[in-house]
């Protein structure tokens, strides 16, 4: 697949899906009580793990790919 078409078809949408759900695991952090929020701590890492790696994949992808 060209880099293009991946980053277009692959990396955006996994971008925007994952935005959409940091903002939801805000939300929910915000209604429970903070003793039970440990699992919504880990859950909120992986998912600003998942889109720092899709944030610098894509600006590989337009910067250094011609």
């Amino acid at each position: 697949m060209l880099t293009a078409n991946f980053s277009r078809f692959v990396l955006i949408p996994l971008f925007v899906l994952n935005m959409g759900a940091i903002l939801i695991t805000l939300q929910m952090k915000k209604k429970t009580r903070p003793e039970f929020s440990g699992n919504l701590n880990k859950l909120f890492v992986v998912e600003n793990i998942i889109g720092l790696g899709c944030a610098i994949a894509l600006s590989y992808i337009a910067f250094f790919v011609k």
